[in-house]
C-alpha cells in the first residue's frame, strides 16, 4: 500500500533536515519507496498496512534525532487521499471571495458534530467549513491586504497540534504513481 507523511513543522534544508535526510529517516524506520514533494516535509512511501503505525513512531523519532525537538509525522493512506480528493470539498466552500484553501491533518480524532461548523476566526480571515473526523477544510480570505495561515487557528480552536497543508499539495500528494524505477 502506498501512504503519504506530512510531517509536522519542518521546512527541508533547516535544522539540519535535507531532502536526502529526510527521505533516509523513512527508509531507515521501514518505508519502501519514499519519494519527497515540495519544500515541505510531504512523503509518500509503500509499506504494509499493519507495520505504518511502526514506521510512524520510528519516522518521528529519526525525525526529531536531526532537528533536535519533537515532531509529528500524521499518515494517510492514498487510496484515502484520493476518496477524501473525490469529495471536493472547496466546491462547498462557503467563502466566495477566499483565497486559500488549506486541510489541516489531526493527530487524534474529532467528534464532527461537537466541532459547530463553521468556525470563523476572530478577524474573519478564516473559515473552518468541513470536517471529517481527521481532517479540517479551511478557506482563508485577504482582509486588508493581510491574510491568516490556518494551522495556529485549527489548533487552538481544537486542542491538538496539526499539520496544515494547501489544498493543491493534497491534490499532487493524492496523485502520487510512487517513484519513478
Amino acid at each position: 500500500m502506498r501512504y503519504a507523511a506530512f510531517v509536522r513543522a519542518v521546512m527541508v534544508g533547516r535544522d539540519g533536515l535535507d531532502r536526502a535526510t529526510l527521505l533516509e529517516c523513512f527508509e531507515r524506520s521501514g518505508a519502501k519507496r519514499a519519494r519527497s514533494y515540495i519544500s515541505t516535509g510531504n512523503v509518500t512511501f509503500d509499506a504494509p498496512p499493519r507495520s505504518v503505525d511502526a514506521i510512524t513512531r520510528r519516522a518521528e523519532e529519526a525525525i526529531e534525532s536531526v532537528v533536535a525537538r519533537r515532531t509529528e509525522v500524521y499518515v494517510r493512506s492514498i487510496p484515502y487521499l484520493e476518496d477524501l480528493v473525490a469529495t471536493a470539498p472547496y466546491d462547498r466552500a462557503p467563502v466566495p471571495d477566499s483565497v486559500e484553501s488549506e486541510v489541516s491533518f489531526l493527530y487524534r480524532p474529532v467528534d464532527v458534530a461537537a466541532l459547530g461548523l463553521p468556525i470563523v476566526s476572530p478577524g474573519g480571515h478564516l473559515t473552518i467549513f468541513h470536517a471529517t473526523t481527521s481532517e479540517t477544510f479551511c478557506a482563508g480570505r485577504d482582509i486588508d491586504g493581510r491574510r491568516q495561515g490556518a494551522g495556529g487557528f485549527v489548533e487552538r480552536r481544537l486542542g491538538q497540534r496539526v499539520t496544515t497543508r494547501a489544498w493543491t499539495t493534497v491534490l499532487r500528494v493524492a496523485n502520487d504513481p510512487g517513484p519513478i524505477d
